[in-house]
Order: C-alpha cells, then structure tokens, then sequence
C-alpha cells in the first residue's frame, strides 16, 4: 500500500491557537464542570454562528444548516447538513469547514478543542 505524500489537515489548523483559546474561554467562562461547559458553547453557537455555511462531508460538498443536541452524546454537537435535497445529521467531528468560514466559527473550533480534551 502507497504511503500518503500529503499529511491531511484539519480546518481548525488554519485558525490562531490564541483565537480559539479566547473564544473557549469566552463561551464557558462561569462554568463550573464538563456539563456547564458544553451548555455554553452550545448556546453560543447557537447565538454566533451564522447558518446555513458551507462545508465538507467525506469529501462532498454539504449546506450545514443549523445544528442539534445529539441524541446519544451527553457532550456532542450534530450538525444539520443538506446535500442533494436531502437533511442529514452529521457529528460536528466529521464536518470540514470551508473558506470563508462563517461568523462565529471560533467557537466551533473552541467546542473541538473541548470535546478533544474529554
């Protein structure tokens, strides 16, 4: 098997590790544990980021079109996608962003650094 010439990237590599800090800071500031924390960044998310935005599933072009409280993750984030007419639910983990990233794409970023730390 051929080795990859290309060492795969994610969006959230593109952004200032500073900005990121600052928006998880921002989003979960008065919280106090794990649960505290994910409500926070979900509600800001909820209240900065601009939907629908362009993205990338498993390579294909998608609509994210707003986003869910997973239904079996007690710390998740599900994004609603549309491709092809049709609305998927897509784990946030599995969503590439694409530039221009929308308004208030930190915190989705600051919600991946969080979720990598549980």
């Amino acid at each position: 098997m051929a080795k990859r010439s290309k060492k795969s990237t994610r969006w959230t590599d593109k952004l200032d590790p500073k900005a990121v800090d600052e928006a998880l800071e921002d989003a979960t500031v008065d919280c106090h544990d794990e649960e505290e924390r994910h409500t926070g960044l979900l509600s800001v998310i909820e209240d900065e980021v601009e939907f629908p935005f362009p993205a990338l599933v498993m390579g294909e072009k998608v609509s994210v079109v707003g986003f869910e409280w997973p239904e079996d993750d007690s710390f998740g984030l599900d994004f609603m996608c549309e491709h092809d007419g049709k609305r998927h639910r897509v784990e946030a983990r599995s969503v590439d962003l694409i530039e221009p990233f929308p308004k208030g794409h930190l915190y989705i970023a600051a919600y991946l650094q969080w979720k990598r730390t549980l």
